[in-house]
């Protein structure tokens, strides 16, 4: 119990002492009322099995003689009990003979868990009465049955008594709790929380001007008026050292202003190397280390030099430095400057981290390499759209050479002459947007037509007096446009630009894949056209062709843009519909399709008619179905569909 190790004093000792009388409270209480309940109970039906022994014994002779008018008559002597409301007697052979009413009150009879119940122990307790058999024995041998149905009231007061004593037993235990748990409160925890709450105030805010009050005369008590008598003398002491201090503050503050003003990081160091003095611009460029560590520490432990010759030769022989470069083990270049001092034991370093001009200086050559052997053409202008920059893949790419284009300004480079892009178009969206992209077929050099990818962008160089230039890169597509056309053609069927079976079977399994532990719905549907094998008997395959585009369009334009319209083979295609909000969607689509299928095709002056059936299956996320088990399922629907009649859809039947 984790959590009663964090919670408060007062929780820790309230809770095992509530929870411990609350536990015995229910176990004696629930113990008392099934001990009542059980006794209650016996009784009961012992008083009832006595009452109906003394008539089974008394119908005895009329059971014997089939005297029904007798054993009626007997039977009302159940009406000395109150509690018995009806009593059935029946034969051995399970005829019914005769039957006593309270008051021609009908009882509900027993349902089969009960009978079953009154079979094995004799009796059985329903919600609303208690259901007792007793056979009529003559000589030993049952005769016949007494089925009696008694009301149950007598047990629910006893139940009923039971929980009024449990609330008011409970009611008396809070209450107590509620004083003890008070008593408590002001007693222990209250003391401690101000005795508490006054450390607090002097490790935290160092207020000593809080003094808890003293509630009890006991140990808690003793305690707190030590504690104020602590804290008055440690006020006293604190305030002659703040005075102190204030004074050795004072007489540092001329030096250390002037240190601080100083942008370097400075150190002073000793002939062992360690650390006197050092500027908060020291602690800037470490802040690894504290403003208090960075004293008394050794330079070549804060510094990390991952060649520590140059910095030995500074300390063992007090050698003066101007602008030495140091590599440091964090991957830092720092330019040190040395000046040994009046003291000649002491040195005086100045320190810059020259890390990121160094990496700039770098980044330029690197972002110069990449400008040179980028596969892409690029062309930099500057503000007074003059070609300033061009990389050897643009001449790859057209043939054209910097002498050529130089004399050329930016605004009628696209001209028409040299490339076919409209000028007003790239401009107006570089002026207004600060770029420009778009795919685009231009021509090279030599006439040849290149599919490329432009993108334009205006550059502000703040280091320059915020001017402007002007970057167009240049991106060869052609590989990447023949790539997709073969993509396209492996996925997709020819005559209906549809996805194909491959494609299909690929975009299904990764939705159930993906959707796999979600909750919704997806759905299939398969369909076959109706009359489609007439138009190709009558008008031929290219009238059938002509149908098969017409539909294919229709489905594309019948499904949202997440579903997928896919043509298997032939005259069957299938739509996955995901996600499937309710059945009812799908019947709309099935309609529509229908509908839409089933208007004329205009083919050659002839209007060409075909109808559709479909089979629809709908399957949930988790179901574990495979694209094949979908597609048996629809295909099933399907020609159940056709034999029902053209043109008609129909729903998988589980």
């Amino acid at each position: 119990m984790k959590w009663l190790d964090r919670a408060s004093l007062r929780q820790r000792l309230s809770f095992p002492m509530i929870i411990s009388t609350i536990l015995l409270f229910v176990i004696f209480q629930g113990y008392n009322y099934i001990t009542t309940y059980n006794l209650q109970k016996e009784n009961l039906i012992n008083r009832v099995k006595v009452l109906s022994n003394g008539v089974g014994v008394n119908l005895q002779a009329a059971l014997l003689f089939d005297d029904k008018v007798t054993a009626g008559e007997i039977l009302n002597a159940f009406s000395a009990d109150d509690i018995i409301l009806q009593a059935i007697l029946v034969k051995t052979d399970g005829d019914f003979f005769v039957e006593y009413k309270k008051d021609g009150q009908i009882s509900q009879a027993p349902n089969q868990k009960l009978r079953e119940q009154i079979v094995k122990d004799g009796y059985a307790i329903g919600e609303h009465s208690i259901f007792i058999l007793s056979p009529v024995l003559l000589n030993k041998e049952v005769i016949a049955q007494i089925r009696l149905i008694v009301s149950k009231e007598e047990l629910d007061e006893t139940r009923d008594e039971a929980l009024r004593m449990f609330v008011i037993m409970l009611s008396f235990f809070v209450i107590c709790g509620y004083f003890f748990i008070s008593k408590i409160q002001k007693w222990i925890i209250t003391p401690v929380s101000n005795l508490n709450h006054a450390i607090q105030g002097i490790i935290n805010r160092g207020v000593f001007d809080e003094r808890p009050q003293v509630v009890t005369h006991d140990e808690l008590g003793d305690l707190t008026a030590s504690f104020n008598k602590m804290t008055s003398k440690l006020e006293e002491r604190q305030k002659q050292l703040n005075y102190v201090l204030k004074k050795v503050e004072h007489e540092r503050d001329f030096g250390e202003q002037i240190i601080t003003a100083v942008q370097h990081a400075l150190f002073v160091i000793d002939k062992k190397g360690l650390i006197i003095l050092s500027n908060e611009a020291s602690k800037v460029m470490f802040p690894s280390l504290s403003i208090n560590l960075l004293e008394n520490c050794n330079l070549l432990d804060v510094i990390q030099p991952s060649n520590e010759q140059d910095l030995f030769e500074i300390i063992d022989n007090r050698k003066e430095v101007d602008d030495l470069l140091i590599q440091t083990c964090d991957s830092k270049t720092l330019q040190i400057t040395s000046r040994v001092l009046s003291n000649q034991n002491q040195v005086l370093l100045s320190m810059v981290d020259v890390t990121e001009a160094l990496r700039s200086r770098t980044q330029q050559k690197l972002a110069a390499n990449v400008f040179k052997n980028s596969q892409d053409g690029v062309l930099i202008y500057d503000a007074d759209g003059k070609l300033t920059l061009m990389n050897p893949a643009f001449t790859d790419i057209f043939g054209y050479q910097m002498s050529e284009l130089s004399h050329i300004p930016m605004l009628t480079l696209f001209d028409g002459h040299h490339f076919t892009t409209s000028t007003s178009l790239i401009t107006e969206s570089i002026q207004r947007f600060g770029q420009w992209h778009g795919e685009v077929l231009e021509k090279d050099k030599f006439g040849v037509e290149l599919p490329l990818y432009v993108k334009a962008s205006k550059i502000i160089d703040n280091e320059q007096y915020g001017q402007n230039s002007y970057i167009f890169i240049f991106t060869n597509l052609s590989d990447v446009k023949e790539k997709e056309r073969l993509d396209h053609l492996a996925h997709h069927d020819v005559l209906t630009g549809l996805p194909n079976r491959a494609k299909f079977y690929k975009s299904a399994n990764d939705t159930i894949l993906s959707k796999k532990g979600s909750i919704g719905q997806m759905g299939l549907c398969y369909l076959d056209l109706d009359g489609f094998k007439q138009v190709n008997d009558t008008y031929g395959h290219d009238a059938g062709d002509e149908v098969l585009r017409v539909v294919a369009k229709r489905l594309e334009h019948a499904v949202r843009a997440n579903d997928l319209a896919s043509r298997l083979a032939g005259d069957e295609f299938v739509l996955f519909i995901n996600p499937v909000m309710n059945k009812q969607q799908l019947i709309e689509l099935a309609n529509r399709v229908i509908f839409s299928i089933q208007a004329p095709i205009s083919y050659k002056g002839t209007l060409l008619s075909v109808n559709v059936s479909i089979g629809i299956t709908i399957a949930d996320y988790n179901d574990g179905k495979d694209v094949d088990a979908l597609l048996k399922e629809s295909d099933k629907a399907m020609y159940e569909a056709k034999l029902t009649g053209k043109g008609k859809y129909m729903f998988h039947k589980i």
